[in-house]
């Protein structure tokens, strides 16, 4: 056994520290990047050169030769990153190695045994092209994406009736910022003139685009006006006492700022789940936003005053008071989020009151506002007669289980679940009145009054363009089944504006609109809705509104009619036809140019925006001109010819297009790579179940490969999500490396129809274990993958079945990675914020929603173990590596810990001795190990971890092929398994 430690921290420091100097335009030069680097002949000690070239090894005495290894400690004060890479390294810790590995680092530590000193830094040997590969991923790092755009008329056409439209699409973009470890934030700003916009044309359209403003640090928030006006900017609070700034910007200046003390809220909620921006009045004097809600009780100052003023006195402190139960995962310490309106008229900021109790409340909207005709009541203004409040929607989840998991709802004091990507919660929808009153203070009714109590998942409440309609999200199945994912539905709930309220009263039911798919009729046929949030500014006409949906293998827009009438839905419930199915605007067939992911992101003065991204393609804009009779675009009589808008370096004169795009001003590297990047969906017939429909698997592969490649199955996580085919900066970095990478959406995944996302349930560790090894042989077949060249790399349940794969059939796979994987169910369900995940995946959704409860039975927990990898521990021969988040509340840490101790510590004589591991903990990651820091190094191990037990890139590697030749008895003996086990 030996110990190598610090991982590739020395390479990632250094190569992060000269990248800087590296980069000229854009350009990485690899040349000068190992021209400073230098090795000693006889004991292959890399060392870094600094100043004049020198011959001599300073440790040895011995002839140096250059080289492009690097393992390098800062000497001088450490990055951020240093120090980040160097705590998580500090808990990394190997088991084993290949042969010529062990040689290598044997010879080289007793060549420099001195130098291994951990507080020194263990100077590591490291396989040839590290360094490359990290500059390489640090470029890639640098590729920018579009987190939002705000699309807005220009104040002089929007006041102005008959003016030319202009217009203006400001658009936030984050790119990665390493040493800081965070992510930096930058708006571009482009203006559409009215001769800049000719129906008809298909080429960029021209725009006056200006340069980017990086957003300062502590934003927190911008939400921009409907007319495009004013905007609210919420910064992080300066000091201890106070949670944030509120401030408001109008024209050329800042016109009011307020302090929002701690004892009113405390920080602002934007995380895409309770709340996503903020939501103005029509008349643009109010604005409400989500924030957590202070602590309900404070603890008593010890030992002394809290706090000594002008007088001496001993010192005190406060404790930390009791318990308060969170969401679990990304919400570790927050407290409930409520809605809170800024009042722009009186200049205060007010707690919406009388939510339902023990609730968390976010999500709010406005009612449309007031009609003219209809303001006849005394109390109101007429400064806000037809524009003011008119009422609060805001969507609430209870703090308990739903009543599809009986007997964890039935509990006295209910624990809450986890939320983050759990569609399966409670929400529901609830109705405030609000008024401004003569004197001019907003006035809340007495309490909140729930709306479509029929549905128990009510999520994203949206009103249609004339006020008549409120439409909505729901996951309603998923709620039924259990499960964290499934097919949505959209619901329409009409409105009356004068009455503020539902025109069929408050008990009314909603009218269905778009309905699950359970088997979709053809691979490109809608395969129902698969979203959670209606897009802001969606409408593109009275009554069509544009959807953002999982459309098989990748996202699309879609169009919808809202304008159904209970007649119709009346007469679909009597077996009739439904009303139109969703149009796809954007292509879901392969072989399209556009083929990739589409986002709507926002719709103004005629102009449809959407962001398009694709394996090959980051980051890019396009523009659509909605046609005259928007309604036709369900009907499938017109699409939207999209155009790109150009967001790079404005041009040198004039007015034009973005100087090529984003693209454009990529590093060289990164644009040769994306060159040279295929990618292609495989069509996988199943080989087991009830479903037989077949699922897709995506590859990223080099376009110009020769024969078979090495290969990375990459299951994903979930299980009920999906990969499709966006940008994936560390998939086209292992492509740029010469990798083929496989993405099976397995029986299970979202986008599919129902039936599919359904069967998996009751069947994990089976099921998507065998579509795994279907979608990898079928990939073979194809010519595309080298057979005795292929590892697993996965996370979450991805991690979960690569642990399966990898003990299952312990002879195809060459090496695995596991980044916070399920191994032992049994031990997870006590720990994690989702124990109901357990119980739904492991017994099927029926079983499992009714037998979940805080404690499992016996039978439970042997039931869950059978299913964990855990159980095939001692069937592993490919080498292991771990990489953990130590503050994952999903999957515990210990789940991961219990499988490498199992591994290691396996009886030898049974089961043979362990192959090589790893293991990698991360101190300050959750689950998602994604910070900027802790993604790079996760993937720098992880080339580095391909490159040692992979084979090589470069040639066919021939070295076991008869261990292929198992995988169609070992399937067949599956079928039959199943086969049995179904009867």
């Amino acid at each position: 056994m030996t110990l190598i430690s610090p991982t590739l921290r020395n390479v990632c420091n250094d190569s992060l520290r000269r990248l800087n100097s590296l980069r000229v335009c854009g350009h990485l030069s690899y040349a000068s990047a190992a021209a400073s680097l230098h090795r000693c002949t006889p004991c292959c000690k890399p060392l870094l050169i600094t100043g004049a070239p020198k011959a001599t090894c300073n440790l040895c005495s011995e002839r140096l030769i250059r080289s492009e290894v690097l393992s390098y400690r800062n000497p001088c004060r450490p990055s951020r990153m240093a120090m980040t890479t160097t705590m998580s390294a500090a808990t990394a810790i190997d088991a084993g190695t290949d042969a010529d590995a062990y040689a290598m680092t044997a010879a080289h530590s007793a060549a420099h045994a001195t130098t291994a000193s951990p507080s020194k830094g263990l100077l590591t040997e490291m396989p040839p092209g590290m360094s490359e590969e990290a500059a390489l991923l640090s470029a890639f790092s640098e590729v920018p994406s579009i987190s939002r755009v705000v699309v807005r008329v220009a104040a002089a056409a929007a006041i102005a009736p008959g003016a030319p439209v202009t217009v203006t699409i400001t658009t936030t973009l984050q790119q990665r910022n390493l040493p800081g470890n965070a992510q930096r934030r930058y708006n571009i700003t482009a203006a559409l003139p009215a001769n800049g916009r000719t129906t008809g044309e298909t080429g960029p359209v021209h725009a006056l685009v200006g340069l980017p403003q990086e957003l300062h640090a502590d934003t927190q928030m911008v939400s921009v006006s409907p007319s495009g006006r004013q905007q609210l900017v919420v910064l992080k609070g300066p000091n201890d006492s106070t949670s944030a700034l509120l401030q408001i910007w109008r024209g050329a200046r800042m016109i009011m700022e307020l302090a929002i003390p701690k004892t009113l809220h405390g920080p602002l909620v934007n995380d895409g789940y309770f709340a996503s921006g903020a939501a103005w009045t029509a008349d643009e004097s109010a604005v409400v936003y989500t924030a957590e809600t202070p602590p309900a009780e404070r603890t008593p100052a010890w030992s002394g005053p809290e706090s000594l003023k002008d007088a001496a006195g001993p010192r005190s402190w406060r404790g930390v008071g009791a318990a308060v139960e969170d969401w679990g995962e990304l919400n570790t310490g927050k407290r409930p989020p409520a809605p809170y309106v800024l009042d722009l008229e009186r200049r205060e900021v007010l707690q919406v009151p009388g939510l339902p109790a023990e609730n968390s409340v976010g999500q709010p909207t406005w009612c449309p506002p007031q009609s003219a005709s209809s303001a006849t009541d005394a109390t109101t203004t007429n400064t806000t007669t037809g524009g003011g409040p008119n009422g609060l929607l805001v969507v609430a989840w209870p703090h308990s289980a739903p009543p599809s998991f009986p007997r964890l709802a039935a509990s006295a004091n209910p624990r809450k679940l986890g939320v983050v990507f759990c569609y399966n919660r409670s929400a529901r929808l609830y109705h405030v009145s609000v008024r401004r009153g003569a004197d001019g203070a907003l006035q809340f009714g007495p309490s909140a009054i729930r709306l479509a109590p029929s549905l128990e998942s009510c999520l994203s409440p949206t009103f249609s363009p004339g006020g008549e309609a409120l439409l909505l999200v729901s996951h309603s199945e998923a709620v039924a089944t259990g499960t964290h994912g499934g097919t949505a539905r959209l619901y329409r709930l009409d409105w009356s504006s004068e009455d503020g309220l539902p025109l069929a009263g408050l008990e009314a039911d909603p009218q269905l609109l778009v309905d699950v798919v359970e088997r979709p009729t053809g691979p490109s046929a809608f395969p129902g809705l698969y979203t959670a949030a209606i897009p802001d500014d969606g409408f593109v006409g009275p009554s069509t509104l544009l959807v953002n949906t999982q459309w098989g293998a990748v996202n699309a827009i879609t169009a919808v009619d809202t304008s159904a009438t209970a007649a119709t839905a009346a007469a679909a419930a009597a077996g009739g036809e439904w009303p139109q199915a969703p149009m796809p605007l954007t292509p879901v067939e392969p072989g399209n140019p556009l083929y990739g992911n589409w986002s709507l992101m926002g719709v103004a003065g005629g102009l449809v925006v959407a962001s398009h991204v694709a394996p090959d393609t980051p980051a890019e804009l396009y523009v659509s001109e909605v046609p005259a009779d928007p309604i036709s675009l369900v009907a499938g009589g017109s699409s939207l010819t999209w155009r790109p808008l150009e967001l790079g370096c404005p041009p040198a004169y004039g007015i034009g297009g973005g100087g090529g795009g984003l693209r454009s001003e990529l590093p060289a590297v990164v644009q040769t790579a994306l060159d040279n990047l295929e990618f292609r969906v495989l069509r996988i017939p199943p080989r087991t179940g009830d479903i037989l429909e077949a699922f897709d698997c995506l590859l990223w592969m080099p376009r110009n490969r020769k024969g078979p490649l090495p290969a990375v199955l990459s299951p994903h996580g979930g299980p009920h999500t999906a990969v499709t085919l966006g940008w994936y900066p560390s998939f086209a970095a292992l492509t740029a490396l010469g990798y083929a990478v496989l993405c099976p959406n397995f029986r299970g995944s979202t986008g599919y129809g129902q039936a599919a996302l359904s069967s998996l349930p009751g069947r994990i560790g089976r099921q998507d274990v065998e579509d795994c090894m279907a979608a990898l042989e079928a990939a073979v077949e194809e010519g595309i993958v080298n057979p005795a060249s292929v590892s697993v790399v996965g996370g979450s349940h991805g991690g979960f079945l690569t642990a399966h794969l990898l003990g299952q059939h312990p002879g195809v796979f060459r090496c695995g990675v596991m980044r916070n994987p399920v191994t032992n169910i049994s031990a997870m369900v006590a720990a994690s914020d989702i124990p109901d995940w357990c119980f739904v995946e492991v017994l099927g959704s029926e079983e499992g929603c009714r037998l979940a409860s805080p404690v499992p039975s016996a039978a439970d927990l042997a039931a869950m173990l059978a299913a964990s990898p855990v159980s095939y521990v001692d069937a592993v021969t490919a080498p292991v590596f771990l990489m953990l988040g130590s503050r994952d509340r999903r999957v515990p840490t210990l789940d991961g810990l219990q499988y490498l101790s199992a591994l290691r510590g396996r009886a030898a004589a049974a089961a043979g001795p362990p192959p090589p591991s790893r293991l990698i903990v991360f101190p300050e990651d959750g689950h998602g190990l994604d910070k900027p820091q802790t993604e790079f190094e996760q993937w720098i191990n992880v080339m580095w971890w391909l490159k040692t037990y992979a084979g090589s890139t470069d040639t066919k590697d021939e070295s076991r092929p008869s261990q292929w030749e198992a995988v169609a008895a070992d399937a067949a003996a599956d079928a039959a398994a199943e086969a049995a086990l179904v009867e």
